[in-house]
């Protein structure tokens, strides 16, 4: 069993689907020059999925009386820093937390969760929209500029700026 995910850019993606089929001739066109392996590896798929990514922008507010959203509902976000999850995990342990206060009705609750999360859960969305560029970066199709843009964007330090932020979070301490 073999899993791929690869972006192409299309300018006329409109559908929203995590099922829709694809073809393997339609893979093959999607990278023509690439590797004869990668295209062997298509050539041999039986079943090919495609989808499209979509950057939103953030919801006003995520909760109204007693109902509250919480993740994907509240803050999509695109797979390149592999946080949607963890964001979400993350909603439901301060919403826990708030919800727990016995001093604070449902609504204060609520609101006191949407508040401790909201801007994090932005700038994280906003953060794997911007890594888009990182990643399909144009010095990254020739070997000759790949290498310093690499090393420059890849290195510990950079690594440490670009992501120290949301690592430290921690939702059992954070102030709520």
């Amino acid at each position: 069993m073999v899993s791929f995910s690869a972006q192409v850019e299309r300018a006329s993606w409109e559908r929203e689907s995590w099922s829709e089929i694809g073809t393997v001739s339609e893979a093959l066109q999607d990278f023509v020059g690439w590797h004869p392996e990668v295209q062997e590896m298509i050539r041999g798929a039986e079943t090919l999925y495609k989808w499209g990514l979509f950057v939103r922008d953030p919801l006003p507010h995520w909760s109204e009386g007693g109902v509250t959203l919480l993740g994907d509902a509240c803050h999509s976000m695109v797979p390149y820093l592999g946080q949607g999850v963890v964001m979400a995990i993350e909603d439901a342990f301060i919403l826990a937390r708030c919800v727990a206060d016995l001093e604070l009705t449902s609504e204060e609750a609520l609101r006191r969760y949407e508040k401790a999360r909201y801007d994090r859960t932005n700038r994280a969305a906003d953060a794997s929209a911007a890594m888009q560029r990182v990643f399909h970066h144009p010095a990254l199709a020739h070997s000759e500029t790949a290498v310093p843009y690499m090393e420059k964007n890849w290195g510990p330090e950079a690594i440490r700026e670009r992501y120290e932020w949301l690592f430290q979070y921690d939702a059992t301490t954070v102030p709520i």
